[in-house]
Formats: C-alpha cells, sequence, structure tokens
C-alpha cells in the first residue's frame, strides 16, 4: 500500500504523487515516513525532501512548512517548495553567499534571524540540486 503524498507551496499544488516512502527535516531532526504510520502533524524546518518509489527517489528542497500524516496520506503544506531538477544552482550559490555576509555584518538579532534562514533555504536547495545532479535521477513528473 503506497503513501499519497500532497505538496502544496503558496496555495498552489506543486505535486501529488503515490511513493512508499517520504524523508523530511522536521524542526526536531529527520523522519521517514512510511505506509501505516501513526497520524502525525510536525513543523518543517527548511531542508532536503525525500521521495521514494523502489529504485527510484524524487527531490526538493522545502523552505519548511508542516507535514501532516493520516491514514497513509501525507500532506506538506511548504513555505516555498522547489523540485531539484529546477533549482539554478549558480542562483542558490549567490543567495547562500550573499546570506553568509549579511550573517557576518548583523546588527541585530533580526538580522540574524533573517540571514539564518535565507542560508538554511540556500543550503537545501544546493543539497537536494547536488543530490540529484550526483545520483543522476530521472526527471519526476
Amino acid at each position: 500500500m503506497p503513501l499519497h503524498v500532497e505538496i502544496i507551496a503558496a496555495e498552489q499544488p506543486i505535486l501529488t504523487i503515490d511513493v512508499e516512502v517520504v524523508v523530511a527535516t522536521t524542526v526536531s531532526g529527520q523522519i521517514s515516513v512510511l505506509p501505516q504510520h501513526e497520524p502525525l502533524l510536525t513543523l518543517l524546518a527548511p531542508g532536503e525532501l525525500r521521495l521514494g518509489r523502489g529504485a527510484n527517489e524524487m527531490f526538493l528542497a522545502l523552505a519548511g512548512g508542516y507535514l501532516e500524516v493520516r491514514d497513509d496520506h501525507v500532506t506538506i503544506l511548504a513555505d516555498a517548495a522547489e523540485r531539484a531538477e529546477d533549482i539554478d544552482v549558480a542562483r542558490a550559490e549567490g543567495s547562500r553567499e550573499r546570506a553568509t555576509a549579511r550573517l557576518r555584518e548583523a546588527r541585530s538579532n533580526v538580522d540574524v534571524v533573517r540571514a539564518s534562514s535565507a542560508l538554511a533555504r540556500a543550503v537545501s536547495r544546493l543539497k537536494a540540486a547536488d543530490r540529484y545532479r550526483s545520483r543522476g535521477v530521472t526527471r519526476s513528473r
């Protein structure tokens, strides 16, 4: 019995797919969701989302959000979501460099929080893109 996964960002459907495993980064650490998982509602941290079906894997970068598991249905409400194959690596590297520079120059806690958040998003995008490129994963649909 597969997991039915629905990913929504900015009130727009990003992806609907049936998979065997969902691996996500929560604010408490990484979790894996398999079929028949107990009901769960958790806060997602910026990070990589991995969806697996047999030998095939799909990677997305998430900017945080919520993950709910109920009756083999996983709903992800993401602040932002981007498929690994769609990530502009040069742009993500530029974002990482700008966020790192802003962290060095931060003058208040607000500046630190914003820059840290931007850095986490850029790093998650780069990790997802790198994993996609290094594994030669087929393009998702």
